[in-house]
């Protein structure tokens, strides 16, 4: 009997020397007080999940900044009664990636836009908020790391 696998994946390769990576502070242009640093601490730890570049505080082969652009928590559906039933929490964030090595930018203020839509009787906005940013961190490292 033979048997005959494949197997797909969308996780691209990086270049060969592209091994470390810094991720710089983000910034923000939102009122919303600490999501730069809560957008900067995730995207870091997602970079590490993921295992393909090292973090690097110096010497790195990349790096990568981001700025917090937008965030909005917005009426999504209401009850026959007029009363917001669910809300849509929606962040943008414009992040760049650049090949120390080749002198090159992958991405320039490429925009990331992710949103999710809550009930306000399940949870709050703070924990929807939560689930937003690991949501937002895992968009903006799948877009650095992907297309190769």
């Amino acid at each position: 009997m033979l048997l005959i696998a494949c197997s797909y994946s969308f996780r691209g390769s990086l270049p060969a020397h592209l091994q470390s990576v810094r991720v710089l502070p983000f910034r923000s242009r939102v009122t919303q007080y600490g999501l730069e640093q809560e957008m900067t601490s995730r995207v870091t730890e997602k970079l590490v999940t993921d295992g393909r570049l090292a973090i690097a505080l110096e010497g790195q082969d990349s790096e990568i900044e981001g700025v917090v652009a937008a965030y909005s928590r917005t009426p999504y559906s209401y009850t026959s009664a007029e009363v917001v039933e669910e809300y849509k929490l929606e962040i943008r964030v414009e992040v760049s990636f650049t090949d120390l090595v080749e002198e090159s930018e992958i991405l320039r203020n490429e925009n990331v836009t992710t949103w999710l839509v809550y009930d306000p009787d399940a949870e709050s906005e703070a924990q929807a908020l939560e689930r937003l940013l690991e949501e937002s961190a895992e968009d903006v490292v799948r877009r650095c790391l992907s297309g190769w």
